[in-house]
């Protein structure tokens, strides 16, 4: 099973969960954790996929530019910078995948922060009898 899989999976199975009862809402707070943890593999997968987006414009760079020693540094920079282009945008790509990412996973580790409050209250009621 992917990871993107197993994330839907954990979704589903925290949504059909009842946050008013503090079982159920224990529960939702440990699907979340696991859900944490697979964008956090995420989020190391797409930095690392940045990286070598990044490592292969630099390539493209250093190949083009060494190609033409006759012509100036100044031609030769533009030249690679023009062939680095496609390269740029895989890199950016790549980037903003990463972000979405590590955004995916600051955002379940706020709803974790907020079933904990909720937990907190629901714990404070049951035991004074009611509000």
């Amino acid at each position: 099973m992917s990871k993107l899989d197993k994330l839907t999976e954990l979704y589903k199975k925290a949504a059909s969960l009842n946050e008013e009862l503090p079982a159920q809402l224990i529960e939702k707070m440990s699907l979340y954790g696991q859900i944490y943890e697979l964008l956090g593999f995420l989020h190391a997968e797409a930095e690392g996929d940045y990286g070598l987006k990044e490592a292969e414009r630099k390539e493209v760079i250093a190949t083009v530019f060494c190609l033409d020693p006759e012509k100036t540094v100044k031609e030769r920079e533009m030249k690679a910078e023009l062939a680095s282009v496609p390269k740029r945008k895989e890199e950016a790509e790549a980037r903003k995948e990463a972000i979405r990412w590590k955004n995916a996973r600051e955002s379940v580790l706020e709803q974790i922060n907020i079933m904990k409050k909720k937990y907190e209250h629901l714990v404070n009621v049951l035991q004074k009898g009611g509000i």
